[in-house]
């Protein structure tokens, strides 16, 4: 069609039938018509748009994944290591070969399980022999003392399903460093040396003795005294749910001096320690780490994630701030989590350049806090907290909680005044500041349902991998994720405002408004949603409000720039102006998920076969990117031809679907020691007894209990071992008729790692004395009898504990306080204790009081106990040893011999 001389370009445009919901509809004119349809339009309305080429927004993609692969790599650099040959061009120096070198000497005892003779004999002479040996070549200025701690006692921990710990003869190796003048004021350094079974425990948690053995001897030869104490706690039981810290920080002479601490773990081995806990309150702990140390790793994310309960662990920090009632700071590594708690968990799996930016981070950071007026008078700045992260590991950026409030309601403010803004200078005939105002938020609306839509069409994308047997192909390759996740994060979204954006908003009246006045509706609608979030986060003391803030500020600077600099230009300069104002937040955001998915991607190997990993990892990945891309989705609506963006990112899509099905490019698991991910197995070879009322034998059982670590497992290894197509996996009815499912569960985890397997076999090679004798029954008043037992096994007990309907528990001699009780079962109360003792086994007798009523008949308790060898020569069966031969090499074992015996009372 073409214009008659003098025809008015509405005209034209009427009888094109002109509905701009696409720039798709100019590409039928000349280029001449187009740009003159373009200039009229966007002039009559006081704006000026040259749609952008689809390659603008696929080149931003392209350059935003080139910024966090550089991040990526970027998080692995690390400090050039001082060594014992150069060291005396570094005087005062953190020795990272030093440090290495006691490493060596610790995990080459072996395995460290509590109650072995590898942790309680000959990692403690070794300890031992390098602190006198410290000592000795101290600096007088010091003055230094030690003590070898053994301690009982029991406690109740509000942990992973609920458990009581008692425990019996641990051991704290304790060195007390101070001024010759006595403080009494003390920081404490933690850590522990212990380790789980099988596991050499180089990371979790040798390497921070290790290095607190260093700093101990660089602080002592330093010539300026201490103004306080540090005292460095070897610990000999954190793997036994945080025993030996619970008997220093409650029983030990130094306890009562301490202001506060530094806690050392580990659930990775090697990278770079971030700072995941701090406090409670006394902001001037951060405040110290912030003007100190040279590599800093922080965020309250981290802390606000890490105490939700999301992430099954924890650390002694939270014996020290629960019974210490003291504040302080919780490091940990987070790097290959693959081999932590692993035979993999070895010296050669951590770089030691990370021997050197932890050393050369605690150093300064010790010394700063030891000898501040703070630590002397804790109380007087004992209030607040602080909202910090590091940028990009650099510096750290912190403030109050009272600044934090103060800075988001002024983002919201000032966010709120820019739409406004907005809204006043539309351009638009018959369309008011109200109307605006309807439109954003029904543009909020729509990001909802976007978001959910996204979510669903995620968890479908991930049950179709779970259907196709491709599950965790992730789990070795984490840029899996970026193909099967992030991709459709950034193509649903998209397509959903695209293609129902203007329906949702105006319905037909829509087909008469810019295509650029829809891109201001949606961009606006999107920051009021997440001023809202912001406005949420202030309201719930949510300090990762932070990062919405970030996003927030960053989207509001894009806008006034589009206002004033580019002045309504609705073009691809729009398109670069934004995301450059963006690539703050995001290498922010980057940052923090690439540190994230180190962190979890490992975990999801561990974390039971009922928990629906690829379901899971998809949820949690696309959730934490739909954050970024949120503020980049409306820039769409500026494209030319925005399909190319489409079936690009479709291509990407449906491509690796096809490698992942169809090559072997997605198999989950690797055992390149470059690159090592391996499966987990966790097998016990069990005997178990179950006793009925009249105390007879009613049912024994000999087999080998796998405990599904993961979702494959164990069908991922029948090839490689025939006898796992026997296993039989527990079934609901057993664990119906039978307490915690009549198994030898280690820790309270039955809502955690329920789906688990069992063959039947011979009966064990070795006897495990395991029994439970009742002394004596006492009747009290009040319908109250006393129950006492006397429990024989070896060093690691686990008793459970349910009583039946009209019974209840008055009280026992486990633990002071109220019996912490467990999940139900069947409907009843459940109790789970763990029991250990390093030295000396004696019978463990205790007596609980329950009451029953007098119109009760029959039984009243129910109890399981089970007797752990986790170590020494009757540790591994001839069985299992056969079963873990068979294993491949990108499978890693952990096995012991257990007794269970149930009995009805």
């Amino acid at each position: 069609m073409i214009r008659a001389k003098n025809e008015p370009f509405s005209d034209l445009n009427s009888k094109l039938r002109f509905r701009t919901k696409s720039s798709r509809q100019y590409d039928i004119l000349p280029k001449h018509v187009k740009d003159a349809v373009f200039k009229h339009e966007n002039n009559s309305k006081g704006i000026r748009s040259i749609p952008a080429g689809p390659h603008h927004l696929l080149l931003c993609i392209v350059i935003s994944v080139a910024i966090y692969t550089v991040l990526a790599i970027l998080e692995k650099s690390l400090p050039e290591p001082v060594t014992i040959s150069n060291e005396h061009n570094h005087p005062d120096r953190f020795v990272a070969e030093r440090a290495r070198d006691h490493l060596v000497k610790l995990t080459s005892i072996g395995p460290r399980p509590v109650g072995s003779k590898e942790n309680e004999i000959l990692a403690v002479k070794l300890l031992l022999d390098e602190i006198k040996l410290i000592i000795k070549q101290a600096d007088p200025s010091h003055k230094i003392e030690w003590d070898l701690q053994t301690v009982s006692g029991s406690f109740s921990l509000q942990f992973l399903d609920g458990m009581t710990n008692v425990y019996r003869n641990v051991q704290n190796i304790v060195v007390k460093i101070g001024p010759i003048q006595t403080s009494r004021h003390s920081l404490l350094i933690n850590c522990h040396f212990d380790s789980v079974v099988d596991s050499p425990g180089a990371s979790d948690d040798g390497a921070s003795c290790a290095i607190m053995l260093e700093l101990l001897r660089v602080i002592s030869r330093l010539k300026m005294p201490l103004k306080n104490n540090i005292i460095f706690l070897f610990n000999g039981a954190e793997e036994n749910m945080m025993q030996a810290s619970h008997g220093f920080i409650t029983q030990h002479q130094w306890a009562s001096s301490i202001r506060a601490f530094i806690n050392m773990e580990a659930c990775g081995a090697g990278g770079k320690e971030i700072l995941f806990q701090v406090g409670p309150n006394h902001p001037w702990l951060l405040e110290a780490y912030s003007d100190t140390v040279p590599y800093p790793l922080a965020s309250s994310m981290a802390q606000e994630i890490f105490q939700s309960g999301i992430i099954p662990g924890d650390t002694d920090y939270r014996i020290f701030r629960d019974f210490g009632r003291v504040s302080g700071l919780d490091f940990a590594w987070s790097a290959n989590g693959y081999v932590y708690h692993t035979k993999l968990d070895t010296v050669d799996k951590i770089p030691l350049g990370t021997f050197q930016r932890t050393g050369d981070n605690m150093l300064p950071l010790i010394l700063k806090l030891v000898n501040s007026v703070q630590i002397s008078d804790v109380e007087k700045y004992s209030t607040g907290n602080l909202v910090f992260f590091d940028f990009l590991g650099i510096f750290i950026v912190h403030w109050s909680e009272v600044l934090s409030d103060i800075i988001n309601i002024s983002v919201i403010i000032i966010s709120l005044l820019v739409i406004l803004y907005n809204a006043s200078h539309t351009h638009v005939t018959g369309f008011s500041v109200k109307d605006y105002f309807k439109s954003c938020f029904k543009c909020s609306s729509l990001n909802i349902l976007i978001w959910l839509t996204t979510l669903f069409t995620i968890a479908v994308l991930s049950l179709t991998v779970v259907m196709l047997d491709r599950r965790l192909s992730w789990f070795a390759q984490p840029a899996w994720l970026l193909f099967l996740y992030i991709t459709p994060t950034i193509l649903v979204p998209m397509v959903l405002l695209v293609l129902f954006g203007r329906k949702f908003l105006w319905g037909k009246k829509g087909t008469h408004y810019p295509q650029s006045l829809m891109y201001c509706i949606s961009r606006d609608g999107n920051q009021l949603l997440y001023i809202m979030i912001l406005l949420l986060c202030v309201l719930l003391r949510i300090r990762s409000g932070f990062a919405v803030a970030l996003f927030v500020t960053s989207n509001t600077i894009s806008i006034i720039l589009q206002n004033t600099v580019l002045n309504n230009d609705y073009g691809y300069k729009v398109l670069w102006l934004h995301w450059g104002c963006m690539l703050v937040p995001f290498m922010l955001s980057a940052y923090m998920i690439q540190a994230a998915l180190l962190l979890v991607v490992p975990i999801m190997g561990r974390s039971g076969s009922g928990n629906h990993a690829e379901s899971v990892m998809s949820l949690i990945t696309s959730a934490m990117f739909t954050l970024v891309f949120s503020f980049y989705n409306p820039l769409v609506l500026l494209l030319q031809k925005v399909y190319t963006v489409f079936s690009s990112l479709a291509v990407v899509l449906l491509v690796s679907f096809l490698v992942l099905v169809f090559t072997p490019l997605g198999f989950p698991y690797s055992g390149d020691p470059n690159n090592l991910a391996p499966q987990r197995f966790m097998i016990a070879h069990v005997e178990r007894s179950f006793y009925g009322y009249n105390g007879s034998l009613r049912d024994h059982q000999n087999g080998l209990w796998i405990v599904n670590l993961d979702v494959n497992s164990p069908h991922s290894v029948i090839r490689h071992a025939p006898e796992l197509m026997n296993a039989r996996q527990i079934s609901q009815e057993e664990c119906d008729k039978e307490l915690y499912c009549g198994l030898p569960y280690f820790i309270p985890v039955t809502t955690f790692i329920w789906k688990t397997h069992w063959i039947d076999t011979k009966p064990l090679d070795v006897d495990i004395p395991l029994s439970l004798n009742l002394t004596y029954r006492d009747y009290r008043l009040n319908d109250v009898q006393r129950l006492s037992f006397s429990a024989n096994g070896p060093d690691h007990i686990t008793f459970t504990l349910s009583l039946y309907d009209g019974i209840t528990l008055k009280d026992w001699s486990l633990n002071s306080g109220e019996p912490l009780k467990g999940p139900l079962w069947n409907g009843r109360p459940t109790y789970f204790v763990y029991y250990s003792c390093a030295n000396d086994i004696i019978p463990w007798d205790f007596w609980i009081d329950i009451v029953v009523p007098k119109t009760h008949v029959g039984p009243q308790i129910e109890i399981g106990l089970s007797g752990h060898r986790m170590h020494g020569p009757h540790q591994y069966t001839p069985e299992l040893k056969k079963l873990f031969n068979q294993l491949p090499q990108w499978t890693t074992t952990t096995g012991w011999a257990s007794a269970y015996k149930s009995y009805t009372l």
